[in-house]
């Protein structure tokens, strides 16, 4: 995979110790999955520290390793390369390998639905292509150049989710996968403690074209407006669109509920219905199908591909509850994919109660208050019957749905085992419960035990 003149090459490191003449075959930051033949890049994480690991892995026959301060390695036969700092070789060492290729690669990013469209982008390539992608939400400074390092020849596409929560991480992702096409969802609030607000965020998120060539392909949502209002003043780059209101190259018609629990949409006059009643999965159906036709696949394959698609677990993933429904959307959440889960509850047929059980939305700054309060006051003017939340901050999304339906029910618990009771004692058969909160809240936890009976 790559030689040690290779890795010098691309991380600007130095050979400290060791043999020059070497190569590895794979790449890995965790010392317990390590295989022979394998470059062992040392990674400082929040728990812990890989160069605290170095000698176990020379030990395990390791040959080649990457640190960033100095290893006590006694194997004569090891090459130990220096750098400053090993995240950062990490991600030029996988942008080295990415420029290998002479593929499509397409980065996904936007403050909700990332993953969905990341998935659903793969789903209509693959009726054409070998796809390669990121698994679950490696789409962070460690996951995305772990991503790309795992490019082969057999791989024709590559579409690569990319996250933000500060500063500096989208232009830094940009730098590592330089995409040929990239794909905005919404810009909205998320992240603002480091952002500071939705134009905060558009700046940040913008920085995935930072590494575009000219005229590159960047495929947005019309009917976002900050991605609308930015584009019309964008020249250097070849801006795709896609819409339900708005004018737009890809424009989704005929939008409608059918079979209680599934979104119709027409496009190109093929009629696609997704596994989700979800509106706003009809804008990252749109964006999947965008990509697909961009690289030539057929809209016949793009709408059955889409049609066919399985939402990923915890994101809107609707089960089966006796006559009811459990959605299940517990995976995150910020004020963007929160309207839109609401939105989804209010619109899903069902004989009995509609039920929101929400958890705190993280990451919001200063006005968190009002985020939650809004959720609540959307939840209660879109019809939903009973609100239980879970978590401090969530408490705002109860008073925001009082303060339109004083006689609204709504409990309020510090945690989950409150809810879970609450919600038991009062569900009924045919009732549809929609679970959702942000990560560290461990929502599906209810959505387990839920489960379980």
């Amino acid at each position: 995979m790559f030689t040690i003149r290779e890795i010098i090459e691309a991380t600007g490191g130095k050979l400290t110790r060791g043999p020059a003449r070497a190569s590895v075959r794979g790449v890995s930051i965790d010392s317990r999955t390590v295989r022979k033949g394998d470059l062992f890049i040392a990674i400082k994480g929040d728990t812990f520290d890989g160069h605290d690991f170095v000698r176990d892995v020379v030990g395990k026959g390791i040959r080649v390793v990457l640190v960033a301060k100095p290893a006590a390695v006694k194997n004569k036969n090891a090459a130990v390369i220096r750098v400053a700092d090993t995240i950062r070789a990490l991600g030029h060492l996988a942008c080295f390998h990415r420029m290998r290729f002479k593929i499509p690669v397409i980065a996904v990013t936007g403050s909700a639905g990332k993953t969905t469209t990341k998935e659903m982008i793969a789903a209509v390539l693959r009726r054409k292509y070998t796809v390669l992608k990121n698994e679950g939400t490696q789409n962070n400074h460690i996951g995305v150049p772990m991503t790309l390092l795992k490019l082969k020849k057999s791989h024709q596409v590559a579409v690569l989710e990319c996250a933000t929560n500060q500063p500096g991480d989208i232009p830094w992702l940009a730098q590592v996968v330089r995409p040929d096409i990239a794909v905005f969802t919404n810009v909205g609030g998320s992240h603002l403690e480091g952002l500071k607000d939705t134009h905060g965020v558009l700046r940040e998120k913008w920085q995935m074209t930072s590494f575009m060539p000219r005229r590159a392909k960047v495929v947005i949502n019309a009917d976002d407006p900050l991605l609308a209002a930015h584009c019309a003043r964008e020249k250097k780059l070849n801006v795709i669109t896609y819409a339900v209101g708005a004018k737009a190259r890809f424009q989704a018609k005929d939008i409608g509920v059918v079979r209680g629990c599934r979104l119709r949409l027409v496009l190109e006059g093929k009629t696609i219905e997704l596994r989700s009643c979800g509106r706003n999965n009809a804008y990252n159906a749109l964006a999947a199908f965008a990509c697909g036709r961009l690289l030539g696949v057929v809209p016949r394959a793009a709408a059955k591909a889409l049609s066919a698609f399985c939402f990923p677990k915890g994101r809107q993933e609707f089960i089966r509850w006796g006559r009811g429904w459990l959605i299940d959307d517990s995976y995150n959440a910020n004020p963007v994919s929160m309207a839109c889960a609401i939105e989804t509850l209010s619109v899903l047929r069902t004989p009995g109660k509609k039920i929101l059980v929400a958890a705190d939305m993280l990451e919001l700054g200063t006005k968190s208050a009002a985020y939650h309060r809004n959720a609540g006051k959307m939840a209660a003017r879109l019809g939903v019957d009973v609100i239980i939340t879970v978590g401090p901050l969530s408490r705002n999304i109860a008073r925001g749905a009082v303060a339109v339906r004083p006689d609204m029910p709504v409990f309020s618990y510090n945690d989950a085992c409150g809810a879970r009771t609450k919600l038991r004692e009062i569900r009924a058969n045919g009732d549809a419960v929609l679970v959702k909160g942000s990560r560290r809240m461990k929502m599906e936890e209810i959505v387990r035990s839920l489960l379980k009976g």
